[in-house]
């Protein structure tokens, strides 16, 4: 290897290792194992991202891949799930790691995609500008930890668009200069495919950049660029919509699922030009100015580094650069402001859908321009006069009016710390002087460039440290042990049922290695059973108000939890056991074990039963879950009298003040329900049964359906309501399911039930049996997906909802096998659009290739 050779490799080397150094250093500081005994389980990290990671790898591992999953709160397919979190090559570390070691896993999939923004970055400015000093790393270095990396680093799935942003942007540069599109078209898929979400915020980026590339070279006026951009860009819009075209096998899917979800339904208000900052936007330049406290509500992460927003306002007033090209540049940056600002078009950046949390998700593409056009000053920058005194006193201003309005406005808990303003101050000044030292004549020391690489790295390093370190971190010893004995416990239910069942399962979050409240939305997916709960941006709507109509609890459009317990949901569920670590009173335990105990529900009788001929005429009522549980009895086995019955009420009692007590005295034995119509219930202070206290191990903000237990009949009940806001007592809903006539009702359907058994990937068997006329429906406890193929004794049968969204079949008398395989018509149209699009390319590119090299002479 050469000379030339070796600097390359080593320049590339230094820009990937320089970042990956300063984030193992915090890492380090903060005792995040392997440094120490902590972990980054917190927020939708230690909710949703390594749960679904623990999926990938159990789905690669053991040979269980499929487009479906019950997982998947209670079954559903996982195409956009994956689309949305899971197609990033990066994942494929965690196969190297235990289950139980998965945050450790998702430190270095974080860590490693920080150093490759180092890298590609560095990639980006070395062939863009022909430049490869290891001054460089300080840019690069800056773009892999900029303010948008730091915040939202626990949203790892994102960053591979930062990997790609200067590949991408290196791609258009060659699109339009040289007329190649390979490397364009590659990077756009990848974005597009790794991560469709951002990948879609880069495809709008793409022609703004190519505008302005096109536009800085051009000197013909406005219109003219404006008409010839359309018509001499034949290529790049070709290259554009055929990559995109590409991408169907993940877009059709992801798009399918997307249009099943809460966020079709679009808010008006936030189409609206309505500005949403003010000055405080310039506060976000200086160091410090977001921590994980403000992570979901914050002004856009545009921090650069110091030293780069000192060269990017010098870069204004640099005379060695065109007019042409500031204004250009001015034009560029101004939209990406706007895209920011205003509410109508940061709506329209983030598909349409003003995100609930983790605002100005492109925040990235700006602290990227800003990085870029920083080089550029620098290598412009006349050495024998280092900055102007106007850039610092400038920046110094901007700074100073940011954290002016922020204190002055309503907003001033958006500032961490006022100590960060006068470090940010004082970084600017330092940078002065080092510049204007050593612009001096014969000053030029070796010392003073290491100096400025250290003070960088320092407060790079600085910055993520502040963004990290008041994180309520989980406790790694304690989710590994957790995890082990949990998954023996599973282990031991499965082996003991054979068949497919749902699990319920609860922990106590301190058990299980976390330091917030954990509400176990997605155990499904990090231990690997059939559940009845979830929290994904991707939950199907109809699935999610169905079991919300039936009794479960919505907290929002991306949760659905099975709170309390309920015999009715889990006999339509098939849960047989529930896990959980507190003791259930007058309740036999299966076994116990630290921690946990485990119930059985001898409701639950099957994936499927059969019900009377007319049961898909049962409809759910909003909001009414005891209504609805009752109408579905009623609906598979039809009786005179109700199976919910109402308790006499004995006496009530509403006190001016915040309480509100009820006696009742049930007249059937059976576990006894409870609901307050149109309550938030966070504003309960506490719900009392017979002088205790009932506690939630999950946490509940609004309408709930509580089992206060079993009661015998005639035996007394006291309830008392705390509350910070009046009720209506008359509106409380309490009913009895009498036990005596569900054990019945539940003995007969378990002779009927359909047990189904997983054969191989994406294939469900069982039989049942059908000896009535009148009860030829056959529910099976699967939600309605036309992806889904039943055959009835080898015959293809039609399904259709029940209950809104479950699978019914109808059958005839006898014997019968039941098959279920899961066959996504979406993905399969897209795979084949995108293999004709790929296919058709490949064929062009390789003719093209031999004309070129004249095979055909």
């Amino acid at each position: 290897m050469d000379r030339l050779k070796k600097k390359r490799v080593f320049f590339y080397l230094g820009s990937f290792l320089l970042p990956l150094f300063i984030v193992g250093c915090v890492y380090f500081l903060l005792e995040l194992a392997p440094f120490g005994n902590k972990n980054l389980l917190v927020s939708d990290l230690g909710t949703q991202y390594m749960h679904f990671l623990s999926m990938f790898k159990r789905m690669i591992q053991e040979g269980t891949l499929s487009f479906y999953s019950f997982s998947n709160v209670i079954g559903g397919t996982v195409l956009p799930l994956a689309a949305y979190y899971l197609l990033s090559p990066f994942n494929f570390i965690a196969l190297a790691f235990p289950y139980e070691e998965l945050p450790i896993a998702i430190l270095l999939i974080i860590g490693l995609k920080i150093a490759f923004m180092g890298l590609t970055m560095a990639y980006y400015l070395e062939k863009t500008y022909r430049k490869s000093t290891y001054m460089t790393w300080l840019f690069s270095t800056s773009y892999s930890l900029c303010g948008f990396v730091v915040v939202y680093c626990l949203n790892f799935m994102w960053l591979d668009a930062l990997i790609l942003l200067p590949v991408l942007v290196l791609g258009i540069q060659r699109l339009w200069d040289e007329g190649k599109y390979l490397l364009y078209s590659l990077a756009l898929f990848a974005a597009i495919v790794t991560n469709y979400y951002l990948g879609y915020m880069l495809c709008i980026f793409v022609v703004f950049y190519s505008f302005y590339w096109r536009f800085k070279k051009d000197n013909s006026g406005f219109k003219k660029n404006c008409v010839a951009f359309f018509k001499d860009g034949k290529l790049f819009w070709l290259a554009s919509i055929l990559t995109g075209v590409a991408t169907s096998f993940i877009l059709i899917p992801a798009v399918e699922g997307m249009l099943q979800t809460k966020k079709t339904n679009f808010d008006s208000s936030t189409f609206l030009p309505y500005p949403k900052f003010g000055t405080a936007f310039f506060s976000q330049f200086g160091l410090g100015a977001i921590n994980f406290e403000l992570r979901l509500d914050h002004l856009p992460t545009i921090f650069s580094g110091i030293l780069m927003t000192m060269l990017f306002i010098s870069y204004f007033l640099e005379k060695r650069i065109p007019k042409r090209e500031k204004k250009a540049t001015a034009y560029l940056l101004g939209f990406i402001f706007l895209s920011f600002w205003l509410d109508v078009i940061n709506t329209i950046w983030h598909m349409f859908q003003s995100p609930a949390g983790f605002p100005y998700r492109n925040a990235f593409i700006f602290s990227f321009l800003v990085i870029k056009f920083a080089y550029e000053a620098y290598l412009k920058m006349n050495k024998k006069e280092g900055f102007s005194l106007s850039v610092p006193f400038i920046f110094s201003v901007l700074l100073l009016l940011g954290y002016i309005s922020l204190m002055i406005s309503e907003t001033q808990g958006s500032i961490v710390s006022s100590v960060y303003l006068l470090i940010s101050l004082f970084f600017i000044w330092l940078y002065y002087f080092i510049f204007r030292i050593e612009c001096r004549k014969n000053s030029g020391q070796p010392w003073l460039k290491v100096v400025l690489v250290l003070l960088v790295c320092l407060e790079l390093g600085g910055n993520y440290w502040i963004a990290l370190k008041d994180i309520p971190f989980g406790n790694q010893q304690q989710f590994a042990s957790t995890y082990r004995s949990q998954s023996e416990i599973i282990d031991e239910l499965e082996q003991k049922n054979g068949g497919l069942f749902r699990l319920k399962q609860t922990l106590d979050s301190q058990f299980a290695g976390y330091s917030e409240q954990n509400n176990g939305y997605n155990n499904s997916f990090l231990y690997g059973y059939a559940g009845v709960s979830g929290y994904t941006s991707t939950l199907d709507a109809n699935v999610q108000e169905m079991l919300n109509d039936v009794g479960l609890y919505e907290k929002n459009d991306r949760r659905i939890s099975y709170v309390d317990d309920s015999q009715v949901i889990n006999m339509l569920l098939n849960v047989p056991y529930e896990m959980m670590p507190t003791v259930k009173e007058k309740v036999p335990l299966s076994f116990s074990t630290n921690k946990t105990n485990v119930y059985e529900n001898s409701e639950a009788i099957g994936m499927g039963f059969l019900a009377a001929n007319d049961f898909d005429s049962v409809k759910l009522k909003k909001n009414e879950p005891l209504e609805n549980q009752e109408n579905i009895l009623q609906g598979i086995k039809k009786i005179a009298e109700p199976y919910f019955k109402s308790p006499a009420i004995i006496d009530s009692d509403a006190s001016p003040e915040d309480s509100y007590s009820l006696t009742v005295k049930p007249i059937v034995s059976g576990n006894v329900y409870f609901r307050i119509p149109d309550v938030k219930w966070k504003t309960i202070d506490k719900l009392v049964v017979n002088g205790e206290k009932i506690n939630q191990t999950i946490y509940v903000a609004t309408n709930q359906l509580f089992n206060l237990g079993y009661a015998e009949k005639d035996e007394l009940l006291s309830i008392q309501v705390y509350t910070k806001k009046k009720t209506d007592i008359n509106k409380w809903q309490l009913a009895t399911l009498d036990q005596q006539v569900f054990d019945n009702f539940i003995e007969k359907e378990r002779k009927q039930a359909l047990q189904l058994y997983k054969r191989d990937t994406g294939t469900l068997r069982g039989n049942v049996s059908v000896s009535s006329t009148e009860n030829q429906l056959l529910f099976l406890s699967v939600p309605y997906d036309r992806g889904w193929q039943v055959k009835v004794d080898g015959q293809k049968v039609k399904t259709f909802p029940v209950l809104t969204n479950f699978t019914g079949i109808h059958l005839s008398k006898g014997n019968h096998q039941i098959e279920m395989k899961y066959r996504p018509r979406s993905f399969q149209i897209g795979l084949v659009i995108s293999l004709i699009v790929l296919s058709g390319v490949g064929i062009y590119y390789f003719i093209g290739t031999l004309f070129r090299s004249n095979k055909f002479d």
